[in-house]
């Protein structure tokens, strides 16, 4: 059967996908998937690989096979962005508590597929390649023959087939099948083809699946979309590998092997088991409440132009420094070497101002945020009084309206944002400028008469507004600062909230905290960004925001919602007709395979949120600081920075180096 290859897909998926981009800079870095198309492109041939001072060491002591052995046939080519590095180096980052999601996570990790800096091409990286078939209901993907894990075993067909059949689809360690994996209501089927192809059969078209695990890093999660784990190395914690594995399970201290297997296969941020195998350009060495450690990866796939294997860097160090006042402190002091999710726009005059002293530059680069800091009422609320006044969209229009944007961007953003409502950046191909204005303007006039118009009457000093049931109303906006700008967000939106009469109390608490109330429905109010409103992140994460199938975790405000609609019914509750339909847009959009489907489902699907207000936002888009030693090379003057933009990973932080 005719294949249409991943290419000529994206290229046609652009067009629908990704608009005109550019970088104020016009600096280009250039990647290939492979050894071949780098020299097909260029004319220039890579006769020879070379390697770090300190692995060199270890293949004369007979530590290591030589590095032509431990790159694939065709290694991932990077042209570095200023100049071919130096070898060396120990690259600090902060992090505000241990095992968390921030720039050293980020600058660690490893996607399945890259995307070009201006984010307009995607680039096969862990897999060689990957195309479908012409009716779209099979994809075929190709690994790197010779490629290898990072203790060396070679990686093949069998870790997809172990992460699929034994992991994905086993009820221990995966009790529910996401519906991902199900396009049409089937499960799909995963096909071994030889030792370095599989193929993905599907009951329907499904062009979107690609798009849903090239974002994604090293088989996170069973649900999610890793597609492969290391199964040298966990079949020994799998039951259907090893009849004792209950048994160890229990020395280690879990009562099941499902638990322990968990524990160790994990290889995102939260990653425990330091001989883990992953594809990271740094692994774990070690990690302590105070410190995280990473040393580079012996059989790392990628080259510069030259035939050095990266990473530059040697040693990633992650100091966990407890709040991001403590991390401000040390990055304007020099301490650390690089640092983009800890900072706050508001500080930028303080970068300013210490470049000299911290031997740094601050960059501004363009942010992939929708909306910086977002709010959602909990819809589902478990006080019946608080859920019917949630459920209102009168009252979710006037908290809306109540905000001043333009006010929060000057405090907060210092006027380097864009005042607006929640939804998908601008840049989005079926975009409505209607959708950034809906009920975004600061009006409290018009909320306190929608507030009065729902019955929510003020007390007799005419302070506070009353539930019907006579009670203050009084909310609480639970929130963790993901951000450095989050509490500042939360404090002025409180004040604006209080000016129209809904009590507004504020809750600062620990992530894991935040997440646990979060998934049991507690909250009043969730709190996080809207980092994945980007045209490929919206198009393949179930919505991610808007959907309440997902529900999103970070804000909980429709977790009943989305359990009966992934669980089918069997549990949560049963949301209204028009959520239901809703969803069926959602469902009918990821497998759209014509752009004018594509865009007329997406057009209603994003009205449909507008005149909601499931999510609110409040300012979108904001320049935001970037630091960098002055000896750190390789980091572009202009980038996107966020969720939608995968953060640091478009810099390749691998080519990364310290000039000497």
């Amino acid at each position: 059967m005719k294949k249409l290859t991943v290419t000529l897909l994206i290229g046609a998926i652009t067009m629908m996908c990704f608009p005109t981009m550019s970088l104020a800079s016009g600096q280009k870095l250039r990647i290939w998937s492979t050894l071949s198309e780098y020299e097909k492109a260029t004319g220039k041939k890579i006769e020879k690989f070379n390697e770090a001072p300190m692995l060199r060491t270890k293949v004369a002591a007979g530590e290591l096979p030589p590095v032509e052995e431990r790159l694939p046939e065709e290694p991932f080519v990077v042209e570095p962005l200023e100049e071919i590095g130096q070898y060396g180096g120990t690259l600090n980052g902060a992090a505000t508590a241990p095992m968390t999601w921030e720039d050293p996570a980020q600058v660690r990790s490893q996607m399945i597929a890259d995307y070009t800096l201006d984010l307009k091409k995607e680039i096969p990286d862990i897999f060689k390649s990957y195309e479908y078939s012409e009716d779209m209901k099979t994809l075929t993907i190709h690994l790197r023959k010779g490629m290898k894990w990072s203790d060396g075993a070679p990686f093949t067909a069998d870790d997809c087939v172990f992460w699929w059949e034994d992991i994905a689809k086993n009820k221990e360690i995966a009790p529910v099948m996401s519906k991902d994996f199900m396009p049409g209501g089937k499960l799909m089927e995963m096909e071994k083809v030889d030792d370095y192809t599989i193929r993905l059969h599907f009951s329907i078209p499904y062009p979107i699946f690609t798009k849903k695990f090239v974002h994604c890093m090293c088989f996170p999660y069973p649900v999610s979309f890793g597609i492969y784990a290391p199964k040298h190395y966990l079949k020994k914690w799998h039951i259907k590998y090893n009849p004792k594995a209950n048994e160890l399970a229990k020395k280690e201290g879990y009562d099941n092997w499902w638990q322990a297997f968990k524990f160790h296969m994990d290889s995102m941020c939260t990653q425990q088991d330091p001989n883990l195998p992953t594809f990271h350009p740094w692994i774990l060495k070690k990690r302590t409440p105070t410190l995280e450690i990473f040393e580079r990866n012996p059989y790392y796939h990628k080259v510069d132009t030259v035939g050095n294997q990266l990473p530059y860097i040697d040693e990633l160090i992650s100091n966990v420094v407890g709040d991001m006042e403590t991390a401000n402190l040390k990055v304007i002091s020099g301490e650390i070497d690089f640092a983009g999710i800890c900072l706050a726009t508001e500080n930028y005059p303080l970068y300013k101002e210490n470049e000299k002293k911290g031997n740094y530059r601050v960059l501004l680069w363009k942010s992939a945020w929708g909306s910086a800091c977002t709010f959602g009422f909990n819809l589902n609320h478990k006080d019946p009084v608080l859920r019917k006044i949630f459920q209102d969209v009168r009252f979710r229009r006037a908290m809306s309206l109540a905000i001043n944007r333009d006010e929060v961007n000057e405090v907060v953003y210092r006027g380097r944002g864009v005042p607006c409502q929640c939804t998908v950046l601008p840049n989005t191909s079926y975009y409505k400028e209607e959708w950034g204005k809906a009920y975004a303007q600061y009006d409290p006039e018009r909320a306190n008469a929608l507030l009065d118009e729902m019955g929510l009457k003020w007390d007799q000093d005419h302070k506070w507004r009353l539930r019907p049931d006579g009670k203050t109303l009084a909310i609480t906006i639970e929130y963790y600062p993901i951000y450095a700008t989050t509490t500042a967000n939360c404090e002025l939106v409180r004040e604006y909230w209080n000016a129209v009469g809904v009590k507004t109390e504020l809750k600062q608490v620990e992530r894991s905290f935040y997440e646990t109330r979060s998934a049991a429905g507690e909250l009043d109010v969730g709190t996080w960004c809207a980092g994945r409103n980007t045209e490929r992140f919206v198009y393949t994460a179930r919505g991610y925001i808007f959907n309440p199938a997902s529900g999103g975790w970070e804000w909980g405000y429709c977790r009943q919602w989305g359990l009966w609609f992934t669980t089918d019914g069997k549990e949560g509750e049963e949301p209204p007709k028009e959520v239901k339909e809703l969803y069926k847009w959602f469902e009918d959009w990821f497998v759209a395979t014509t752009p004018q489907e594509y865009t007329q489902l997406a057009q209603k699907i994003f009205d449909f949120h507008a005149k909601n207000v499931w999510i609110i936002g409040v300012v979108g888009m904001p320049k935001v600081p970037i630091i960098a030693k002055n000896n750190l090379r390789n980091i572009p003057e202009d980038a996107y920075f966020g969720c939608g933009a995968e953060f640091w990973l478009p810099t390749q932080p691998c080519h990364w180096f310290f000039k000497k």
